[in-house]
């Protein structure tokens, strides 16, 4: 009563059939479509068409500022245009600013920049607030973290009341 196991071929199936082979000229067709898409990629980064593409709008503020380290490890936020201090920021505070800074910071001491040319923090009328780098062309759009950052940036495009330190 025990033998081999034999199994009857499926229901339609050939004695003679070969595996599924893929016709050369579909798989040169597919590597073709992948190495334009690739390249309209890559030429949409490098021109700025497409999502890459820098929306214009009017810019509603603006204001230029330096950021220096306090030997407390707080933050002195001041207005390049008339060295006004707009803002104090206390050591521990302000997390995504400072990783923003140090971000871009680090582009600028890569390329070889000094700190001399102060950042532009612009709020345009579509609702984007960006901080741009000039010197080196990058930019941080805050809007595109929420509203704690879009709070913590706004305030920097104001000037201050009095000379109390700002802490968002």
């Amino acid at each position: 009563m025990t033998g081999p196991v034999h199994f009857e071929a499926e229901p339609g199936a050939r004695p003679d059939a070969r595996p599924l082979e893929v016709p050369k000229p579909a798989l040169v067709m597919a590597a073709a479509l992948i190495v334009v898409v690739f390249l309209l990629c890559i030429s949409a980064r490098v021109f700025g068409f497409g999502a890459f593409a820098e929306r214009q709008s009017v810019v509603l503020a603006e204001r230029q500022l330096t950021f220096t380290d306090e030997s407390n490890g707080g933050i002195r936020v001041v207005d390049a245009t008339t060295q006004a201090l707009a803002a104090s920021l206390p050591p521990g505070t302000n997390g995504f600013l400072r990783g923003a800074l140090r971000a871009l910071t680090r582009g600028r001491s890569s390329a070889g920049i000094g700190q001399t040319v102060p950042f532009r923090l612009v709020r345009y009328a579509d609702g984007r607030l960006v901080l741009i780098d000039p010197a080196t062309k990058r930019s941080v759009t805050v809007t595109s973290f929420g509203s704690t950052q879009i709070e913590a940036f706004d305030r920097l495009l104001r000037p201050m009341a009095n000379s109390t330190a700002a802490t968002p």
